[in-house]
């Protein structure tokens, strides 16, 4: 019962120290395929209107979106009248009929985004040279997930972004929507979006070195994993061998001399190791009978 307890605790450590981070949202200053990466300049809430003639009435889908943080939450709205807090991707369908005021809400949908607890796994890469991408060219790919609908889940937003040198600057026209944001695709799963911007021509995108930093610091944090893991297992058995032997309270706990020969005991494992390979590498392949 108690090699239990400890194996489980072991379990949940190691459990909580090897969980990757995880980002609330997509990182719009990110470093995509060794290229440094930089869409801050498309923060904000945006929209683009698809409308379409339903007679009677004129139906339109406003697609609401924002790449480097959740959406604006309109205090002067209903909450069941727009996306969830923690939405990126939201769109919202009215229903006008001429002469009747105002337009009814049918739809919310909160395609992308951290939503009920559940973290977004978004993910980017180039869909070209981004050294030399060119005005017109789809230079790098986005795809924002986390969404849910009804009975529809895993949703997701794919954005190609191309180079268009001539927009430096996010604009709105009359309607409100954003130049150069445009609708490829909507299968009520899967919105695909096309941003046209001149933060992904090449000129844009400079070449980074990958940092070692991380990947050193995997190393170690495997490394302290699987120190813990060993020690708590000896603390582990220790404590459940003593309980056998009838031993309560700080009894249970390996002896102060036992854990000074802790470092001289794993020294002298790995001699045996490192000593019983270097033995069998001089059999010439042959087994020994």
């Amino acid at each position: 019962m108690l090699l239990g307890s400890v194996l489980q605790s072991a379990a949940f450590l190691y459990a909580i120290a090897s969980a990757p981070a995880v980002r609330a949202v997509f990182d719009c200053n990110a470093i995509v395929d060794g290229r440094q990466l930089n869409l801050t300049s498309l923060a904000g809430d945006h929209s683009v209107k698809v409308i379409r003639s339903t007679p009677p009435s004129t139906t339109t889908m406003t697609w609401n979106i924002n790449l480097c943080a959740p959406l604006t939450i309109n205090d002067q709205m209903a909450v069941s009248m727009q996306c969830p807090a923690g939405t990126q991707v939201c769109g919202i369908q009215t229903v006008a009929i001429e002469g009747q005021n105002p337009a009814i809400i049918t739809q919310v949908i909160p395609v992308s985004g951290d939503l009920n607890g559940s973290t977004a796994q978004d993910e980017a890469h180039s869909l070209s040279d981004t050294n030399t991408a060119q005005s017109g060219q789809a230079a790098v790919h986005v795809r924002l997930t986390g969404g849910m609908w009804g009975e529809v889940n895993e949703m997701e937003t794919d954005i190609d972004f191309v180079c268009d040198t001539a927009l430096t600057e996010v604009t709105h026209d009359a309607d409100g929507n954003t130049i150069g944001l445009q609708v490829l695709s909507w299968d009520e799963k899967s919105l695909h979006l096309q941003w046209n911007t001149s933060a992904v021509c090449g000129e844009q995108l400079v070449g980074v070195q990958q940092s070692t930093t991380s990947t050193a610091w995997n190393v170690v944090k495997y490394i302290l994993i699987a120190a813990l893991l060993i020690l708590v297992a000896y603390f582990g058995i220790t404590a459940y061998l003593n309980y056998r032997r009838g031993a309560t309270g700080v009894d249970l706990l390996p002896s102060s001399q036992a854990i000074v020969d802790i470092p001289y005991v794993a020294r002298d494992f790995a001699k045996k190791v490192g000593s019983g390979f270097s033995t069998n590498s001089n059999r010439d392949g042959y087994a020994v009978f």
